[in-house]
């Protein structure tokens, strides 16, 4: 009976990587169409990453809340909802008559972010408690396989001779598809409300300077990812390249191989805090060179880097260290690093949005120097968890 349900559980997790996978597909799908979009919601390209930016004002709004519901109430409960959210997200896109209508559904879906943040790492976490680091970090490799998968997906659809509703389409159906599988589907064994109050307590009590430091890390870990794989087309294009999309899928490839190589180094002994305290510093030093250098073959080399070093993992691997500080509360703690994620996702992208209606030509350029500057931050907030865990 037990064999039987540890098997159960290990389907609930391939599951939740399909839905990480699905989480990579998605993230620059939106901005892989921003004239298309521009067209249907009659504004810019400057609007079109305003709604892209109201995903993070839909997480800030729920997440803190939603990390409680899933410590309290189930992660089933959280999965479910978060996304049935997301396919009304992708399929509501599409019909959205004006800007205003698609920032309104974009917000519902960083809700539906919240929710779905809340319920799966956590739950894969508790699935392969022995190895939590491992399966939290492979979270990103699902998503970095998505990412890889997007301009072929593209590309296959455009060659048949479809066009980007279908992508929508698509996409909405299959967030309906594991919306029902987890309805089926079991997960972890819930804690007693007891240690679940004992817990929150001692989280609310007193929060050491450490916890902070690694939830800002939320901030900076995914502002620079996210602002690289949604800016970088024009940047490319002033370089001189013809098709920057085809770029994400080198990208895609830094990051996948990262992801199993900070897999293995976790495994034989290496520190969580190391890789997040010297990765951003490659990162910062590979877009100090994408600057300087104003070559076609430079944006490739920086999608390769930024994939490796920024989107590796690293955000994962901050969870990850939050959820094993408090293990009962797992969607509590990580909550405060899913909010400031949420929180780089709103502002981040309304900076952009101002750089790119301010400085015209020269926007690409002045957004990878606010990337260098994110970068380097996350790597100060790491060294403050490191000297932290040393005085501890």
């Amino acid at each position: 009976m037990a064999s039987k349900k540890i098997n159960n559980l290990k389907i609930t997790a391939s599951i939740l990587y399909l839905s990480y996978f699905m989480m990579g597909l998605r993230l620059s799908m939106v901005a892989q169409y921003k004239p298309e979009f521009a067209t249907i919601w009659h504004t810019d390209v400057s609007g079109v990453l305003q709604v892209v930016a109201a995903i993070g004002l839909g997480g800030i709004i729920s997440i803190l809340i939603t990390g409680p519901v899933s410590d309290y109430f189930g992660r089933k409960f959280c999965a479910v909802i978060g996304h049935l959210i997301w396919a009304s997200y992708f399929i509501g896109l599409l019909y959205a008559p004006n800007l205003t209508v698609a920032y309104i559904i974009a917000t519902t879906s960083g809700i539906g972010q919240s929710f779905v943040n809340s319920s799966n790492f956590p739950s894969l976490m508790e699935i392969f408690p022995k190895n939590a680091s491992i399966a939290g970090i492979m979270t990103k490799f699902a998503i970095n396989i998505g990412q890889f998968a997007l301009p072929i997906f593209a590309f296959v659809v455009s060659l048949l001779g479809a066009n980007y509703r279908i992508v929508f389409w698509g996409t909405g159906l299959v967030y309906l598809a594991l919306a029902f599988l987890l309805i089926c589907l079991p997960f972890p064994q819930h804690h007693s409300k007891k240690q679940l109050v004992k817990q929150s307590f001692a989280f609310t009590d007193r929060l050491p300077i450490s916890v902070i430091a690694l939830a800002l890390i939320g901030y900076t870990s995914t502002a620079v990812f996210l602002l690289w794989v949604n800016t970088y087309q024009e940047l490319a294009k002033s370089y001189g390249v013809s098709n920057p999309i085809y770029l994400q899928t080198i990208y895609a490839f830094g990051a996948s191989i990262a992801v199993v190589f900070n897999s293995f180094i976790i495994k034989k002994g290496i520190k969580e805090v190391d890789l997040l305290l010297y990765y951003p510093l490659f990162t910062a030093l590979s877009l100090i060179l994408t600057v300087l250098i104003k070559a076609s073959w430079i944006v490739s080399f920086a999608n390769l880097a930024v994939g490796f070093f920024a989107a590796g993992g690293l955000y994962q691997l901050a969870l990850t260290v939050l959820g094993n500080s408090y293990p009962t509360i797992k969607a509590t703690a990580q909550s405060w690093a899913a909010f400031f994620s949420a929180l780089s996702n709103l502002t981040i992208f309304s900076i952009a949005s101002w750089i790119t209606g301010f400085s015209g030509a020269n926007s690409a350029k002045y957004i990878v120097i606010m990337n260098i500057f994110l970068s380097l931050l996350g790597s100060v907030l790491a060294l403050i968890v490191k000297v932290c865990n040393k005085k501890g």
